[in-house]
Order: C-alpha cells, then structure tokens, then sequence
C-alpha cells in the first residue's frame, strides 16, 4: 500500500468519530487489531477500542477532533490532533465508576500512531494528557 492510502486507513476512525458514526470503517482493521490508550488496563482488541471510544462520544456527544499534522512512512502514519467536546453526559473510569456529567467544555492535544499492514491497520498507540481533561473538567485540584 501506498503511504496516501496507509493516511486514508488512519484516519477513517477520526472521520468516523466526527460524523458519529464509530464503527463505519470496521473494515480498515484488521482482525487481529490490538491498540494501547490512556485509562486503558492494557492493550485492546477492536472491540474493546470500540468500547473505549464510545464512552468518550457518550460522555462528550459534541465532541470533534481536528487533525494538526499527519507524517506517513512506510506502514506507520503518526496522526498529531485537537479534541474538543463537552462534558453532558457519563464518563466510565477505568476502575469501573462513573464521573457524572459536569457540563464543561474541554479541550485535549494528542497523537495516534497506526502501524498499516495489507490495507488494514493492525497496530494503534495513542497519547494525550487525561490529567488535562480531569483538570479542565474541575475534577483534578489546580496544579
């Protein structure tokens, strides 16, 4: 695959994400996907992201990314992105909680990086900064 197709293939799920529509490009993983994320107890299968992923959209149901910068080479395609959303509705800790809605609006800096093989992604590693959101959220002290 071409590194333009590999960009394609990696960012299907923040089109996906964007458009509520989690899950449409089901298709671009493969099915043996395994992705590693903040909260996450370890690393997660493609259901398992999927869980992941929708309790941030339910938490956040106007929440966006907007894609700063995307590199592509060879199998690899590092995504660095904004998401901004508001916090109405609630937020699944990793420990099994719940944090109730607190209505404010935050916004968290982050980048994903895919490993594309055969037109599939099989690998995802994202990082951003959840102390920020708590923070914003008013759920962390002020630091």
């Amino acid at each position: 695959m071409s590194e333009q197709e590999n960009i394609k293939i990696a960012q299907a799920f923040f089109t996906d994400y964007n458009d509520n529509a989690l899950g449409r490009n089901d298709s671009t993983l493969a099915d043996n996907y395994m992705t590693e994320g903040p909260g996450a107890p370890g690393p997660m299968n493609k259901e398992q992201s999927q869980a992941y992923n929708q309790n941030f959209k339910t938490a956040f149901p106007d929440s966006r990314f907007e894609l700063l910068l995307t590199i592509a080479h060879g199998d690899y395609v590092v995504t660095h992105w904004k998401a901004s959303g508001t916090h109405t509705g609630p937020l699944m800790t990793p420990s099994g909680g719940t944090l109730p809605p607190t209505g404010k609006a935050a916004t968290v800096m982050g980048s994903t990086t895919t490993e594309v093989k055969n037109g599939k992604a099989t690998r995802g590693w994202t990082f951003w900064d959840m102390a920020s959101l708590l923070l914003q959220l008013g759920l962390l002290p002020p630091m």
